[in-house]
């Protein structure tokens, strides 16, 4: 289960600089603007390009494995509140759902079923991500062997709200903290007897 936390994160990274670099000039045709709005169209874009399907493919098995690694966490964290890993959880179904297909920014005519899905999907994503750092947080205080993890915890708990409504490069922090959050964890999870 640590591992599926550990591998995550880089598989998703992996995945989002190599179709942001092939589909770099798709991207920009479909109005991203990397440094003014990066997420009018980034990450969810990259799946209406050429090679979007491995986007889509990426999506399902990076919440898969984030699934996973919060049934973990809830095994590997003896006391507190089980509420934190049923978000993680939460937000890891949410991301498999990410796989359906967001709409152009540049449409005409409403939203379509898919694109109103992945919508929703998101704003659960990263809703149940971010509620889930602090019940992360204090079942971690309660726990001796993650006193220590717990501050890295309450870090991004502070730091990601902002950074996800903040306009310009701070969504691209958001992601990152995300991410390596989630590693961090899963190899103090894989540390952990």
């Amino acid at each position: 289960m640590a591992l599926a936390g550990a591998v995550g994160p880089v598989l998703f990274a992996a995945v989002l600089a190599a179709l942001t670099a092939l589909q770099y000039d798709f991207m920009l045709g479909i109005g991203w603007r990397p440094l003014e709005d990066p997420a009018g169209a980034w990450p969810s874009g990259l799946a209406l390009g050429p090679h979007g399907w491995l986007l889509d493919a990426t999506f399902v098995v990076s919440g898969t494995l984030l699934m996973v690694f919060a049934a973990g966490l809830d095994r590997g964290i003896r006391r507190g509140s089980r509420a934190g890993p049923a978000l993680l959880f939460l937000s890891g179904a949410a991301m498999a759902l990410l796989a359906f297909e967001t709409d152009p920014i540049r449409r005409t005519g409403p939203r379509s079923p898919h694109g109103l899905v992945h919508d929703a999907s998101f704003a659960v994503f990263a809703l149940s991500l971010l509620l889930s750092l602090f019940f992360m947080w204090r079942r971690m205080g309660g726990d001796p062997r993650w006193r220590g993890h717990a501050r890295l915890t309450l870090a991004t708990a502070l730091i990601c709200p902002p950074c996800l409504v903040l306009p310009g490069l701070t969504y691209y922090l958001f992601v990152a903290a995300m991410l390596l959050w989630i590693e961090a964890t899963a190899l103090r999870l894989w540390r952990t007897p």
